[in-house]
């Protein structure tokens, strides 16, 4: 049951829509067991239907148009009422004790993240997507404090989100955000015990297009606390990126001694999404360096 507007929720739930096929749903569906005391915010791009919204009577849908997850974010933590704000995107499909287990990994931490694991039916886009975003956060993994948290499967404290809630103005990237939170002495936790699974996209072209706009962003972003050479370095850098990120993904299945096959299979689609990114990084220092 969730809360009514009379009562203060213990939990605010901030859904991310990135406007993959189904999304919204399947994640609402997976919640909709554990919400006991919870609100939940679907903050999306594109309105969902009206027959969704009357399925799920839980959720309050907060529409901002061609918003990038980002932005959505800062806009559903900027609405939620809860000492606790959880954070996701609609591909994920939260395990069954996911409130529970926020709810426990911050009785001794201030902002908690866990495991984000392949879901089932995924095609080799998804795979790609999977191993570019998420092959640090694969289980197992032992528990342990980190800054590099994925913002996909993400709790906090209010207290914490306060502090840096100036770095968030412009959207709410969980790199930028966690690095200030960890050197400000907050304490950042990695459970493998808090675990959601990535359903299917909206396909490589749609991904290929969102890591360009969240690259130049990021960099964007970054880059308006660097100076003109750091900058000019991110540009002429650029090319060596994909390489290097897709590395970095291999070697974490490698580490790990799971899904090497399906990562090897992915490999020139991960190059390309690496690709995507590296571009969008060069854009966002060239927009620094012009002055935009």
């Amino acid at each position: 049951m969730a809360s009514t507007s009379a009562e203060a929720p213990r939990l605010s739930i901030v859904i991310g829509s990135n406007g993959a096929a189904g999304s919204v749903e399947a994640c609402l569906t997976a919640l909709e067991p554990q919400i006991d005391g919870a609100e939940v915010l679907v903050c999306e791009p594109e309105p969902s239907s009206p027959e969704l919204r009357i399925r799920f009577p839980f959720a309050r849908f907060l529409e901002r148009r061609g918003a990038l997850v980002p932005a959505l974010w800062r806009d559903g933590i900027d609405t939620a009422r809860a000492p606790i704000v959880a954070l996701t995107i609609s591909p994920m499909a939260p395990a069954p004790d996911w409130v529970e287990t926020i709810h426990a990994q911050l009785q001794s931490a201030d902002v908690v993240a866990g495991a984000v694991e392949p879901g089932e039916g995924l095609r080799l886009s998804d795979w790609a997507e999977y191993f570019c975003r998420y092959a640090g956060d694969m289980l197992p993994f032992p528990p342990h404090a980190c800054a590099d948290l994925p913002g996909d499967n993400a709790a906090y404290r209010r207290e914490a989100l306060e502090q840096a809630k100036p770095l968030y103005g412009n959207g709410f990237w969980e790199p930028v955000v966690h690095s200030a939170l960890e050197a400000g002495g907050a304490s950042l936790w990695h459970a493998p015990e808090l675990v959601v699974r990535q359903g299917r996209s909206a396909g490589a072209s749609a991904f290929a297009r969102q890591r360009i706009h969240h690259g130049r962003a990021h960099a964007r972003a970054r880059g308006a606390q660097f100076g003109r050479g750091r900058n000019l370095a991110g540009v002429l850098g650029a090319p060596l990126v994909p390489p290097l990120l897709a590395w970095r993904s291999v070697r974490e299945t490698r580490r790990r001694r799971r899904l090497r096959l399906r990562a090897l299979a992915a490999l020139p689609l991960i190059l390309f999404f690496d690709a995507a990114w590296a571009v969008g990084e060069a854009l966002g220092h060239l927009d620094v360096l012009r002055g935009r």
